[in-house]
C-alpha cells in the first residue's frame, strides 16, 4: 500500500538496513517526508520507530541505506549535523536533566544563537508559554510532573523552528487541554512548511493530526497511506495483524458481584472522602482531568503515602502496613519507579517475591528461573534472555515485566497507575487481556488512565474525579467516552492541570525557599559552624585565634581546597578520583628535582612546568580509561592511584630535594594572617561557580552527571567533555600540589596520599552530591576549611590523634545523611 508524492521529500530515507549485533533492528525501509505534512509512524514497541528516529538524529547510523535532506545525501549523519540541518526531536523518555532549573535546561539543549538579541530569561518565558507551560525558569527539573517534562521537551524541539519536527509519543502524559494546545502548535508549524514526524500508539490522534501514515512491523515497512484512505481496521491488520473488535476482553457478567475490596471515607494528600466497591471480576477505572488526585489516590492505595479512612479487603479491615503488605502497584512513571534500570530482566521480575522462591532463606535458582519463565509466557514477554538488562527491552515488555513482579508477588490486590502509557497497541491487548484474568481470579483491579476510551473498554465501573473527589460514578452501559469526559470537564471545578492556562508565572515558595533547596545551601550552615568552632576551641585556649594560627589554617586548607574543587568536577560528572593525593605527591616529587637551590631560573620555571604538564597527562589518561577503554572512575584512577604512588618511590625513596625558600615565601605570601594563595583559591571558587551557573561549559559538567543518556540526546560532546573535565581534576590537583610543595618544603614520596579522603570529605561537606549533577564550588572550599579548622582545633584541645579520624569520619557520614535526606525531601 502506498501513497501519492506531494512534491520533493525534505527528508529522503533509502534502503535502511540497521543492526545491532547481527540481528536487524531495521531491514529495507524507505520512506519520505514532505513538507508541510504530519507524517505519522505507526507499529509495536520493537518495531523500529525508535531506531529509525535514532537514524534520523545522527545518534545511531545505518549499516546499510542512504539519507537526503532536502535532495542533498547527508554522510554520516551527526546530532550536531542533526541540528545544522533543522531536525529536531521531542523524545518519548524525554531528555530532561533533572538535577538542572527548567532555564538551565533549555540553554543547555539549545543553540546560543537562539537566545540571540534579548535577555535569556525572556526567550525561554516565550518558548514555555508557547506550549502553555507555565513554572518557574529557576525551579529544578526534578520538581516537574512527567506531563511537565513532556512540555519542557516539546518546548525544546519547537524552539529551533525546524524543517524537520519528530514528535515520539508526546501526548502519553499530557491531559486533554495540554494535547488541543499541542496540536494547535503542531498545525502552525505544518502551515509554515516543517515536515512533523509522529510516532503515536493512539489511533485517535492519528485521525486528529496526520496526513500520511507509515506503518512498521519487526523492522519491516508495512506500508505507506493517506490517513483519509485507510481504516482503522486496515492499520491495526498492518501494525499486529488483529482488528479493532479483539482490544478489550469481556467485561464481567455478573450484575451483583460479591464484593470482594471496599474504599470508605478515604482522605489523603490530595484527595479527600473517597468512596467505591470493588465486585469480584470486576475492574475499577478512576478518570478525570490531570491534576485531580486520581495518581494521589492510586499511591496512597498502594500504601506510599498517608491516608485516613478505612479499605477492605475480603471482608477484614486493612491497616496502613497491611495495605502496604496486600498491594501490588504498577506506577505511571515506569523508568523512575517500575524499574530498576541496572538489575536483569530476572531480577526486575522477582525482587519483590524472592521469598516465595527460598528455602530456610536460601533462594533456589531453578525455583525463580522456573516461575519467571511461565509467567513471561503467560504474558508474551518478548526478551533477549533472562538475565538480559532491563532497558533492553522494549516499553511494552517492561511494562508486562513490572506486571510479572505484581503477579508473583500473589498480591490481595493491584493498583495500575496509568498502565498502559507509553506501550503499543499490540501490548495493551496483553496488558488488557492479563489484567481481566486477574480480576477473574478475584484479586481487585483499580486502574487510573487519562485515556477515556481505554476505560471505556476494560472497566466496569468508572469513577470520575475533579478536585481530589469523586464527582461521578458511571457503570454498565453508562461508562462511555463522551461520559467519562463529560463528567471530567463538566464538574463545577477542577484542578490546574499541566497544560491548563493559567495567567501567570509565580515562583513556588519564597526566595529564602528556593535558596534553600539551590546547590550553594550549604554554605550558610558551613560557615555557622566555622565561626561557632573557631569561638569555642578560642574559649579554651585563647592562642586558637592568632594571626599566625589563622594564617597555618588558610594556607592548609588552600592545598586541600585546590584539590578538593578538582574532585568537585569529578563528582559533578557522576565520577570519582582516587588518584588525586598521590598525584600531588608525585608533582612534588618531581618539583624538588628542579625547584631547589643551585638551580637557575629556567630550571625553576621548567619545574613548574612539568607540575601542569604532569596534570595534563594524568587526568588523559584517567578520562581516557573511563571513557574509551571502558573503565570504572574508581578503577582508573585507583591503578592510577597506585602507579602515581610507586613512582614516588622510584623518583625518591625518602624525603630529598628541598625546595628553595625565596619560592616558598612568594607562595604562602600573606596580606595581614590571609594568604594570597588563599584569596587566590576563593577567586578561583567564584569563577567557578558562574562557569557551573551561567555558562555551557559548567552546564555540560552538571548535565553529564545529571543524565547522561539525556546529554548525548541533546547533542553533548559526552567522551570529550569527561576527558576534558578529567584534566581540569588534574590541573587543580597540581595547584594543589603546588601549595603542598610550599608547605612541606621538599620532595617525600610519602606525602599526598592522605587528600584523596580529605579532598572527598570536603566535598561532601560542602555539599555536593557523590550521585552526580549537583555540587558547589563555595562549598567545597568552605568544606575544605572546615575540615583543616577541625584538625587543627584537635591539637589546640590536646586531643589524640585517634580524634581527628574520629571527627573526620563523622563529618562525612554526617553531611552526607543530612544532604541526602534533603535531597529526597526536595524531590518529593
Amino acid at each position: 500500500m502506498s501513497a501519492q508524492p506531494a512534491g520533493d521529500p525534505t527528508l529522503r530515507l533509502t534502503d535502511i538496513t540497521k543492526l545491532f549485533s547481527g540481528i536487524a533492528a531495521l531491514s529495507d525501509v524507505s520512506v519520505d517526508i514532505y513538507p508541510g505534512e504530519v507524517h505519522a509512524i505507526l507499529g509495536e514497541n520493537g518495531a523500529g520507530k525508535s531506531t529509525l528516529m535514532n537514524l534520523i538524529t545522527g545518534v545511531l547510523q545505518p549499516q546499510i541505506g542512504k539519507i537526503a535532506f532536502q535532495g542533498e545525501q547527508i554522510s554520516p549523519m551527526t546530532p550536531e549535523k542533526a541540528v545544522s540541518l533543522g531536525i529536531s526531536i521531542s523524545y518519548q523518555h524525554p531528555a530532561i536533566l533533572e538535577d538542572l532549573s527548567v532555564l538551565e535546561n533549555l540553554r543547555v539543549a539549545l543553540p546560543e544563537k537562539v537566545f540571540d538579541g534579548r535577555p535569556a530569561q525572556a526567550i525561554a518565558k516565550d518558548m514555555l508559554d508557547d506550549v502553555g507551560l507555565f513554572v518557574p525558569l529557576n525551579m529544578r527539573a526534578a520538581a516537574l510532573t512527567v506531563a511537565q517534562k513532556h512540555l519542557l521537551e516539546i518546548a525544546k524541539a519547537l524552539a529551533l523552528q525546524p524543517k524537520v519536527l519528530i514528535l515520539d509519543e508526546p501526548t502519553a502524559a499530557l491531559d486533554q487541554d495540554a494535547t488541543d494546545m499541542l496540536f494547535g502548535r503542531i498545525r502552525e508549524v505544518v502551515a509554515k512548511g516543517t515536515a512533523v514526524i509522529y510516532i503515536t500508539h493512539r489511533l485517535a490522534e492519528l485521525r486528529q493530526i496526520a496526513d500520511r501514515v507509515t506503518v512498521l512491523r519487526d523492522g519491516k515497512m508495512q506500508g505507506t497511506a493517506m490517513v483519509r484512505e485507510i481504516s482503522d481496521d486496515e492499520l491495526l491488520g498492518m501494525i499486529v495483524g488483529r482488528t479493532l473488535a479483539s482490544a478489550f476482553p469481556p467485561k464481567c457478567e455478573d450484575p451483583s458481584p460479591q464484593v470482594n475490596f471496599a474504599v470508605s471515607s478515604l482522605s489523603g494528600k490530595g484527595f479527600k472522602d473517597i468512596s467505591f466497591v470493588v465486585g469480584r471480576g470486576q475492574i475499577i477505572g478512576v478518570a478525570g482531568v490531570d491534576g485531580n488526585g486520581q495518581s494521589d489516590l492510586m499511591r496512597a492505595l498502594a500504601g506510599l503515602s498517608a491516608w485516613s479512612g478505612d479499605v477492605t479487603l475480603n471482608g477484614a479491615n486493612l491497616s496502613h502496613a497491611e495495605l502496604a503488605r496486600q498491594t501490588a502497584f504498577m506506577p505511571s512513571d515506569r523508568h523512575a519507579e517500575g524499574v530498576a534500570p541496572d538489575l536483569t530482566v530476572r531480577e526486575n521480575a522477582t525482587f519483590t517475591a524472592l521469598n516465595k522462591f527460598s528455602n530456610a532463606g536460601v533462594l533456589s535458582r531453578k525455583k525463580e528461573v522456573a516461575e519467571v519463565s511461565r509467567v513471561f509466557n503467560l504474558l508474551s514477554v518478548k526478551t533477549p534472555g533472562l538475565d538480559a538488562n532491563i532497558m533492553s527491552l522494549s516499553g511494552g515488555n517492561q511494562q508486562k515485566v513490572v506486571m510479572s513482579r505484581a503477579l508473583m508477588s500473589k498480591p490481595g490486590f493491584i493498583i495500575a497507575d496509568e498502565p498502559t502509557q507509553g506501550v503499543d497497541v499490540g501490548a495493551r491487548f496483553e496488558i488488557y487481556r492479563i489484567l481481566r484474568e486477574v480480576s477473574q481470579s478475584g484479586t481487585p483491579v483499580i486502574v487510573n488512565s487519562s485515556d477515556a476510551a481505554e476505560l471505556e473498554g476494560l472497566c466496569d465501573v468508572v469513577i470520575v474525579m475533579s478536585r481530589g473527589r469523586v464527582v461521578k460514578t458511571l457503570r454498565g452501559d453508562d461508562i462511555t467516552e463522551p461520559a467519562i469526559v463529560q463528567a471530567a470537564v463538566g464538574a463545577e471545578s477542577h484542578a490546574e492541570g499541566v497544560g491548563t492556562i493559567v495567567k501567570s508565572r509565580k515562583a513556588t515558595g519564597s526566595r529564602l525557599r528556593h535558596f534553600l533547596q539551590s546547590d550553594n545551601a550549604t554554605a550558610v550552615p558551613l560557615a555557622i559552624v566555622i565561626v561557632l568552632l573557631a569561638l569555642y576551641v578560642f574559649g579554651q585556649n585563647d592562642r586558637y585565634l592568632s594571626f599566625f594560627n589563622i594564617s597555618n589554617i588558610l594556607i592548609l586548607a588552600t592545598a586541600l581546597g585546590f584539590i578538593a574543587m578538582g574532585q568537585t568536577v569529578a563528582l559533578l560528572m557522576g565520577g570519582i578520583d582516587l588518584s588525586v593525593g598521590p598525584l600531588a605527591g608525585f608533582l612534588v616529587v618531581v618539583a624538588s628535582f628542579f625547584v631547589n637551590d643551585g638551580q637557575t631560573p629556567a630550571m625553576i620555571a621548567l619545574g613548574f612546568v612539568l607540575i601542569f604538564a604532569g596534570g595534563i597527562v594524568v587526568g588523559s589518561i584517567n578520562g581516557a580509561l573511563i571513557r574509551f577503554a571502558n573503565f570504572t572512575p574508581i578503577a582508573a584512577t585507583l591503578a592510577m592511584y597506585i602507579g602515581l604512588q610507586g613512582m614516588s618511590f622510584v623518583l625518591r625513596d625518602g624525603p630529598g630535594g628541598y625546595i628553595k625558600f625565596p619560592v616558598m615565601d612568594v607562595i604562602t605570601h600573606k596580606i595581614g594572617p590571609i594568604p594570597v594563595a588563599f584569596i587566590v583559591l576563593v577567586a578561583f571558587a567564584l569563577i567557578g561557580e558562574y562557569l557551573l551557573r551561567s555558562r555551557r561549559v559548567g552546564w555540560t559538567l552538571r548535565a553529564i552527571g545529571s543524565d547522561e543518556g539525556s546529554a548525548r540526546r541533546m547533542g553533548i560532546r559526552v567522551d570529550r567533555a569527561f576527558v576534558l573535565g578529567y584534566i581540569a581534576v588534574s590541573l587543580l590537583t597540581a595547584c594543589g600540589a603546588v601549595m603542598l610543595m610550599a608547605q612541606i618544603g621538599v620532595g617525600d614520596p610519602a606525602q599526598g596520599v592522605s587528600y584523596t579522603l580529605a579532598s572527598i570529605t570536603a566535598v561532601v561537606l560542602g555539599g555536593t552530591s557523590l550521585r552526580g549533577g549537583r555540587g558547589t564550588f563555595i562549598g567545597t572550599v568552605l568544606g575544605a576549611v572546615l575540615l583543616t579548622e577541625v584538625l587543627n582545633a584537635v591539637s589546640f584541645l590536646g586531643l589524640s590523634q585517634m580524634y581527628q579520624y574520629l571527627f573526620q569520619g563523622g563529618l562525612i557520614l554526617t553531611a552526607a545523611v543530612i544532604y541526602s535526606t534533603a535531597r529526597g525531601r526536595a524531590e518529593t
